[in-house]
């Protein structure tokens, strides 16, 4: 069996959600490492109440995350949210 031609990510994750790779092993290429380079990200300080870290403590225990990063999501989500304003 051959591999269709796939342009596109959704493409290709349709297709292995769809289909067993193994059949197509022979057909796969390698490709070096890539490594991807984050921008920095720098440590800032606030100042919170102790009840809105509690919940936002739990909240990122529920969604198996640390609290650190749901606050920080949650302010990459606002500020480009306001900046399409």
């Amino acid at each position: 069996m051959k591999m269709p031609s796939i342009e596109t990510e959704e493409e290709f994750a349709d297709f292995v959600d769809n289909h067993d790779t193994t059949d197509f092993w022979d057909e796969f290429e390698d490709v070096p490492d890539v490594k991807v380079k984050r921008p920095k990200k720098k440590m800032i300080s606030i100042r919170m109440y102790p009840y809105l870290i509690s919940q936002i403590k739990q909240i990122a225990q529920k969604r198996q995350m640390p609290y650190q990063t749901l606050i920080n999501q949650w302010l990459a989500e606002k500020a480009s949210q306001e900046h399409a304003k």
